[in-house]
Order: structure tokens, then sequence, then C-alpha cells
């Protein structure tokens, strides 16, 4: 029993603890640090330094740790969509590289290392080899989806030595990942995996396959959102009780949901209050929303309509009527999350989304006239000079909620300069 608590808790020994920073959180990916010793406690502090956080990238520089907190990370860091990176100089093995192989993508960039070995209990002052923790390891890959010749590789050395990766090993067991050039900087590490990492990779091929994976994930993000979408409305027709075990595959732990910031288990107790006031409640999708998500399909923004219908038999109040809908998705794995939840009641269709529209021009600085929720001549034009200046294909003779979508999406301020002063201070009916 000994034996294998410590295999569970140390695969190598180090000096310094993990650091674990977000070292910038702009952009599509942030960029998080994970340096040192990996000790206990530090997949707790993971989750919690990402919790906000869409998928990253993960930058790891250490010499192992803990095993049972970097297998942690790893599970952890695959279910968000991480990437992982080891840059130039580098130097992660053991626990580390068990962390590094968990990445959606992986990349290593030219001067870095990356090593393996065996796991190993402790027993007294002597260290050895052990099954048990060598099958903790080879569960673990084999959960992330790798062969069993990516689990020979990883654990063939003993615990004495080291194997460290090159592109022959990589290619022989079948693991990929990008190899990256010095002289990159960290927000061009490439992010599609390459046939053989011997090849080089020129600045021109890098950016093309980085622009082609983007579109592709787009593309196949706005299919997964749409598939979501499903989930999620059945997620808000199910009873408080159904929700608690559904919630974890719908909301991200902090929900933007109707105004307030809360926990998913605040969230719950809110859906087990409204069941009260309204035992009986439908919400159901109406016709296909617009989906736009960002250049790597790590987020979405979906706006829809869906009609609800809600009545207490006790009091016997009904309420019913249509709903436009606002969710942001940050991707998850495969899936998403929901970050950003909001509803408003539409008294009129087109009213209502024009009235969006024109508060959405207004926000980017265009001049849409007043915001009333009369589609006219001023309102068309400001959402075609948008639509010209950001190089957008829209539909702008009539509201649509691919045009709010994509306002809220790309923001900006697109339009002329002072014509959000122009808009403010405009009144009467438009021509």
């Amino acid at each position: 029993m000994a034996s294998l608590l410590w295999v569970i808790l140390a695969l190598a020994t180090g000096v310094n603890a993990a650091e674990i920073r977000v070292v910038d959180d702009e952009g599509e990916r942030p960029r998080i640090v994970i340096a040192g010793e990996i000790e206990l406690g530090d997949a707790a502090r993971f989750r919690s330094v990402t919790v906000d956080l869409p998928p990253a990238v993960i930058y790891l520089d250490g010499p192992g740790g803990k095993l049972i907190d970097a297998l942690a990370i790893g599970d952890r860091l695959r279910e968000r969509g991480d990437f992982t990176a080891v840059a130039a100089n580098a130097h992660c093995t053991s626990a580390c590289a068990l962390i590094w192989i968990a990445g959606v993508e992986r990349s290593w960039q030219d001067g870095g290392s990356i090593g393996f070995h065996a796991a190993a209990a402790r027993e007294g002052d002597v260290v050895r080899m052990t099954a048990s923790g060598n099958a903790i390891v080879g569960a673990y890959l084999t959960r992330l989806g790798y062969p069993v010749s990516v689990v020979v590789m990883a654990t063939e050395a003993d615990h004495t030595s080291m194997s460290y990766l090159t592109a022959d090993l990589a290619e022989r067991s079948g693991l990929t990942y990008t190899r990256v050039p010095k002289g990159l900087r960290d927000g061009q590490l490439a992010t599609a995996s390459v046939p053989s990492a011997s090849q080089s990779v020129t600045m021109g091929s890098l950016r093309h396959r980085m622009t082609e994976r983007q579109d592709e994930a787009r593309e196949e993000a706005v299919v997964r959102a749409r598939q979501f979408l499903d989930f999620y409305f059945s997620s808000a027709n199910a009873s408080p009780g159904a929700l608690r075990t559904l919630a974890g595959r719908v909301y991200a732990d902090q929900v933007d949901s109707f105004g307030l910031r809360i926990s998913r288990a605040d969230l719950i107790r809110r859906r087990a209050d409204q069941a009260e006031r309204w035992p009986s409640y439908s919400l159901t999708k109406n016709g296909a929303p617009s989906i736009t998500c960002t250049s790597g399909g790590l987020a979405c923004t979906v706006i829809g309509e869906a009609d609800f219908a809600a009545a207490n038999p006790g009091t016997g109040a009904r309420s019913a009527g249509t709903l436009m809908y606002t969710l942001r998705l940050h991707r998850i794995g495969a899936t998403f999350r929901v970050v950003h939840e909001d509803t408003q009641v539409v008294p009129d269709r087109v009213t209502g989304l024009t009235r969006q529209i024109q508060a959405a021009l207004v926000r980017v600085g265009c001049a849409p006239g007043p915001v009333d929720g009369l589609w006219g001549t001023r309102t068309a034009r400001a959402l075609a000079d948008y639509a010209r200046a950001g190089a957008l294909e829209l539909d702008t003779t009539r509201p649509t909620y691919d045009a709010l979508a994509l306002i809220s999406v790309a923001g900006g301020a697109s339009c002329r300069p002072g014509t959000e002063e122009a808009s403010a201070g405009a009144a009467g009916p438009q021509l």
C-alpha cells in the first residue's frame, strides 16, 4: 500500500515548487506558464487559475514532481482544449512531459528538451520502478487516446535514466507535434501537427497552415455549437434534479446568467426557485439561430429566438411568448460550455431585432439614427458602412440575427469618426 501511495504521489524529485501563472490573458488563447516541480495541490491551483479563461497555450518547463497532480493537470487541460508548448531552452521531463503530452495540440521549439521515464515507488530510502505506477501512466495515456506505442515510449526508460524525445522516436511511436524553429515569438508557436518532425517550418508555410487550421476549426466549431445548442435546450427544460447532473456538461464553473455573475451551483439553486414559481415550463427553439465563432473556433456567440410557456396550476398564473436569447460559448475539448446567457422578451420580432442592431451600431461608432426599432435608410446605410469597413458579407436591406451576431463578435469602431456622437444626438423618424 505504501509503494502504491508513493508512486501516485511522486514520479521525480526536484528542487523548485511549480510556478503557475497567466502571462497573457489577451487574444483568443491566453498564455500560461507552469515552471518548476509539480507539488501536491498544484492541480487545484491550475484549475483555479484557468477557471475563467478560454482554452490557453500552456508553456512547460520543469523536472517533474508529484504524479497524481501532474496527471490531474493533464486531464484538466485536455478537457479544456488547451495547447501545450515547450519553448527553446526549456527542459520538460518526467511528470512535466506527461502534462505536455496531454495538449490537444503540442509544440516543441528547437533547443528545448522533453524526456520520459517509468514511474517509480519509494520504499524507505530505496526507489524502485513499479508496475502499478506504469499502469497508472498507461491508463492515463490511453484515456488521452494514445496507442500502445506511445505508452511504451513514455515508460520504456527506467527511473534512473531518461528517454529524450527525438523526431525519429516521435515518428516511430506515432506521437505528433509541431516542431517550431528558434526565433519565433511565443504567439507564433505552430498549432498544426506535421507528418515528420524533421521537416523544417518556414514562416510562410507556418502562417498558411495556421490559417487553414483556423478556418477548419471555425467551421467545425459552428457544427459543434449547433449540436451543443440542442443539448442546452434539453437542459433548459430539465427538472432541477436532472440539471444537477447535466449542469457540468452545460455550464462553465462561473456564468454570466441574466445579468448576474454566479457559480454553477448558484445557477442550479436559481433554477430550483424558478421551478417552484412555474412548475410547468417549456422552452422551444424557434428556427435556426445565428452562430458566429472566432477564427480558431475557441468561442462562439449564438443569437436566436425561442418560444416559452410557463404555468402555475396552483395559482392559475400563466405566461407565454417569444424570447430572443444570446449565448456565449467557450470551447472545452470537443464541446462547449456556456459562459454567458441572456434573454429578452420580443414584443415584436422586427422592432425588437432592429432596436438591438441599432444599439450595437451605436456601440461600434456608427450612425443608425435614433434607437427606435424602425428600420430605415439611415440604419441600413450605417450597417452597410460597418460591413464595408470590416469586409463582412451581410444583408443590409433588413434586420437579421446574422448582422447582430457579427457586430457583437467583431466589435471595433469601423465607421467614420464622430458618427457615434452624431447618432446619440439624432432625433425624429428615419427617412
